[in-house]
């Protein structure tokens, strides 16, 4: 009878061991305390939100706005998502603006310029339209017609160039695809002189690298004598088709990645950082949502 109760006991004794469990502590793992984040360093997001997005600072009433619903929202990414997308989506009517949406449209069209063009005006693009226009009536006038057309082909690439900004706008083109003619235009060519010269520019203002000696080659023999070769996978044998081959490329998609982490953070994506958001990239081509992605971080906000 004792031996069963001394077996009773340590079965018991077993079993709450058992049903024990062990208490883990990570170091280092505690949620932030937003409610003590400091009125100005809520400003200075909102601030930075306002530059980057828009290329102003906020009015003060807009300040005031804002602040306020984010201390309200005890600094949530879902009220942090809120004003960014206000300021990309919204269109009802802001003094001096037009609308949220038009003065972000605008930003990022001068942001584009900047990028590829040495931030060229409009009115330097119009410009450039003059004399192709006089040269394509005295083209018709004097019946040269092979004339005609190429001028024609000259005058559509900066008319396309010029319709950028309305077009992003309206939701017509994605931001990926204003880089196409960002880069084929007479500007850039003029700036980026001899197809060599062409080649390296846009690898290094829309990949973030050099071509290779064989990519060098193969896009100055596309240019310069119409091969055709293989780019990126593509057949191309003209400039337009290297240059549509040049802006599909998934690294094409993974430099718009680096140059959002650039301009909002001023560092490059961590290798996991880009797998994370590519794919997803290239199948939405929407720019507003790695902006979005990168801005409700502490990171960028500061806090």
């Amino acid at each position: 009878m004792a031996y069963k109760n001394f077996l009773f006991y340590i079965i018991l004794v077993l079993v709450a061991v058992a049903c024990n469990k062990e208490t883990i502590i990570i170091d280092g793992n505690n949620p932030p305390v937003y409610d003590k984040v400091p009125t100005i360093k809520i400003q200075n997001y909102v601030n930075r939100i306002f530059i980057d997005l828009l290329g102003r600072e906020p009015l003060d009433v807009e300040m005031n706005l804002e602040v306020d619903n984010l201390r309200k929202a005890n600094l949530s990414n879902s009220a942090r998502s809120i004003l960014i997308k206000k300021l990309q989506h919204d269109t009802a009517f802001i003094d001096g603006d037009g609308s949220y949406k038009k003065a972000y449209s605008q930003y990022m069209y001068n942001l584009a310029k900047i990028r590829t063009i040495e931030g060229s005006s409009d009115g330097e693009i119009n410009e450039q339209l003059g004399p192709l226009y006089n040269s394509l009536l005295l083209d018709s006038l004097n019946g040269d017609w092979e004339a005609f057309n190429k001028d024609k082909i000259e005058i559509d690439k900066y008319v396309q160039l010029l319709a950028c900004n309305d077009r992003l706008y309206k939701d017509e083109i994605s931001y990926d695809q204003m880089f196409k003619r960002m880069i084929y235009n007479g500007i850039f060519d003029i700036i980026n002189m001899n197809s060599i010269n062409f080649v390296n520019a846009t690898f290094d203002h829309l990949l973030w690298r050099y071509p290779t000696s064989a990519e060098l080659l193969t896009g100055y023999d596309i240019i310069e004598f119409n091969k055709p070769n293989q780019l990126f996978g593509k057949s191309c044998s003209t400039k337009k088709e290297y240059v549509e081959a040049l802006t599909e490329t998934p690294e094409f998609f993974e430099g718009m990645i680096i140059w959002a982490y650039r301009t909002l953070l001023a560092r490059d994506p961590l290798s996991q950082e880009t797998s994370e958001i590519l794919e997803d990239y290239i199948f939405n081509r929407d720019i507003r949502l790695i902006q979005e992605h990168i801005m409700i971080t502490d990171e960028y906000a500061n806090f």
